[in-house]
């Protein structure tokens, strides 16, 4: 199954051609979550990666606002930290309109978290290691990439005949789920944040 190159070798740069003598170099901190978070500009707490694709298609606003609302109420329950508890990336491929609506003055979120809308982006591998839970359509490549992570599943739709044997290869295999509804697939990411202690990309032993 083809995967993107950055997913090759779990993170070398491949800007240029690699060596054996730089390749150690190359692999500093691509294991190191709050490294990777750092250098894309990220905060270092539990993380929500919300892709659509090439062409950000699959409902990806509603999704991202349902998400988004649960994630506030999760840390309004809490409340016993300042600032954002938890961050939430929204990767809305080519779709503008998409990228448009859910960023300011569009869509206003709560202080208790925070909220990148993106484009399009080449480096996918490191925000899929910069995250926690991966919210995504059932595309073959997409699940292998996140399973090289290590990076749990909610599948929020499926192509029929295509894509439609991915769904229980997922959750058989125990490394994610499948929920066809925004609300559903905001209620399990509240679930699974809620539940766990300590976020390290296993929220599903939690």
């Amino acid at each position: 199954l083809p995967i993107r190159r950055g997913f090759w070798r779990f993170g070398a740069d491949y800007s240029q051609s690699p060596t054996v003598e730089n390749e150690a170099e190359e692999m500093k901190g691509v294991h190191h979550k709050p490294t990777i978070r750092d250098q894309l500009g990220l905060l270092d707490i539990p993380t929500v990666l919300i892709v659509g694709g090439g062409d950000g298609m699959g409902g990806i606003v509603s999704q991202a606002k349902a998400v988004g609302e649960k994630l506030q109420a999760l840390a309004s329950k809490r409340g016993d930290k300042d600032g954002p508890v938890s961050q939430m990336v929204v990767v809305c491929g080519n779709n503008k309109a998409a990228q448009m609506s859910l960023s300011p003055p569009e869509t206003k979120w709560g202080s208790d978290i925070a909220v990148n809308v993106l484009g399009f982006v080449d480096n996918m591998d490191e925000y899929m290691r910069a995250s926690d839970i991966l919210v995504t359509k059932a595309g073959p490549g997409t699940i292998a990439e996140a399973s090289i992570c290590g990076l749990p599943c909610i599948l929020s739709s499926f192509l029929p005949g295509q894509e439609e044997g991915n769904v229980p290869y997922v959750e058989e295999n125990g490394f994610g789920c499948y929920r066809g509804s925004v609300e559903g697939i905001a209620e399990t990411v509240e679930s699974w944040l809620g539940s766990a202690k300590d976020i390290d990309g296993s929220v599903l032993e939690q």
